[in-house]
């Protein structure tokens, strides 16, 4: 039998194969469960917990070549009754490998939801969460966390974005969302004829708990709105305060098939801009 020091050598394992073979699929197979039934639900709601946010799901099954499935996967604020900002039937999960080998675990998630495609990766940094996310091609009108605000939208979304967000000290809270949406259309209430906004781009900065929204623009469609301001964010997303100033310009044929709409404005679309206030679940026009 050989001694412990022999057994760390190369020239032992060069010359032992089937030894050599047995340990390296030993490995392989004990990293492979290792991370195929590591409680991912538990780490994914750990370190999200930050950002005000809880993860549930209710099975996790074995995913080729690491990593899990969960099932049936809702994230949302963690207040009781509050309405998800996500939902999936079925979520790849596995380490973040590259946060691992920087000493600070993190997960990294995609799935197949509203018709598109969802990427997440996030790791905890100090108190607080490092987020990465993207979206590509999801379908708005699948997405019911805006039918609670009482909008109606359809188009298709893409998105990219990074955010720091620190609880106990929201003042180095940062972070981008780049957001462009195509075909985009949308009914705010009832009996409100439905608008084509076309195209939008918009891009929002975080900071000191304030998100900033420093270009939203929409072009081809109904009404061309050109805006910027801040909402801020508040632990009820819908409570989150709004202070937005844009204007409004509609189309030749939209301003006379809106014209009873467009009546109800504070003052004639055009140049001069409107103040969006309230809040998001409530908000009002000046």
């Amino acid at each position: 039998m050989p001694d412990f020091k022999e057994l760390l050598t190369f020239e032992y394992w060069r010359t032992h194969r089937l030894e050599s073979g047995y340990l390296a699929t030993g490995v392989v197979l004990f990293f492979f469960f290792l991370f195929a039934s590591f409680p991912y639900a538990s780490a994914f709601s750990a370190v999200l917990a930050p950002m005000g946010l809880r993860v549930s799901s209710e099975g996790q099954s074995i995913a080729i070549p690491i990593g899990a499935k969960l099932s049936q996967v809702r994230i949302a604020p963690d207040t009781p009754g509050a309405i998800p900002l996500f939902e999936s039937d079925n979520v790849r999960v596995a380490p973040a490998l590259l946060s691992i080998l920087l000493l600070r675990p993190g997960i990294r998630a995609s799935a197949h939801a509203y018709d598109g495609t969802v990427r997440i990766t996030a790791h905890r940094s100090g108190p607080g969460t490092v987020l990465n996310f993207s979206a590509d091609k999801v379908n708005l009108a699948g997405y019911e966390a805006l039918r609670a605000l009482g909008a109606v939208l359809g188009g298709e979304l893409d998105a990219t974005g990074s955010l720091v967000v620190m609880p106990d000290d929201p003042d180095t809270d940062s972070g981008t969302i780049h957001l462009v949406a195509t075909g985009l259309t949308g009914r705010v209430k009832l009996p409100m004829p439905p608008l084509n906004l076309g195209n939008l781009d918009a891009t929002l900065e975080l900071e000191k708990g304030v998100l900033k929204v420093t270009s939203l623009k929409t072009s081809g469609g109904d009404l061309t709105i050109d805006g910027s301001g801040d909402i801020r964010l508040a632990p009820n997303w819908q409570d989150s305060a709004l202070a937005l100033r844009f204007t409004l310009v509609p189309s030749p044929s939209a301003r006379m098939r809106l014209a009873f709409l467009l009546n109800f404005l504070p003052h004639p679309p055009g140049t001069r801009p409107y103040s969006l206030g309230g809040t998001l679940g409530s908000p009002t026009v000046s």
